[in-house]
């Protein structure tokens, strides 16, 4: 059984919000969907996407990523990615993800725990 809590920290900023998730996210997404859908009916004009505590994602996670990132650009809204664990930037590049989660060299890259 796939259980999940509710790791995620949503925090305002001038003009949007701060979205830091704060632990894995496995195959059971719909806690995560949920919050997304609150912060996409609340149409910030800049979101910040931390994924720096996120130590691990599915590829059902970053399907869930993906449509946030179109949510959030369908009614004309930024996010940006602020922070990533290092071991989720190497599955984002692999999936070829990084231009459209808008991870640049200006994103800050944290060391995963060993």
């Amino acid at each position: 059984m796939d259980v999940q809590n509710d790791p995620i920290s949503v925090t305002r900023i001038a003009d949007g919000c701060h979205v830091a998730i704060l632990g894995p996210i496995h195959t059971n997404v719909a806690w995560l969907e949920s919050a997304f859908a609150r912060i996409v009916a609340a149409k910030p004009k800049i979101v910040e996407l931390d994924l720096a505590k996120m130590p691990f994602t599915s590829s059902l996670g970053l399907g869930v990523l993906v449509s946030f990132q179109n949510a959030v650009a369908g009614y004309g809204g930024d996010l940006t990615t602020v922070a990533v664990n290092d071991h989720v930037l190497k599955t984002i590049k692999f999936a070829y993800l990084q231009g459209l989660l808008k991870i640049g060299p200006t994103t800050a890259v944290v060391k995963s725990e060993s």
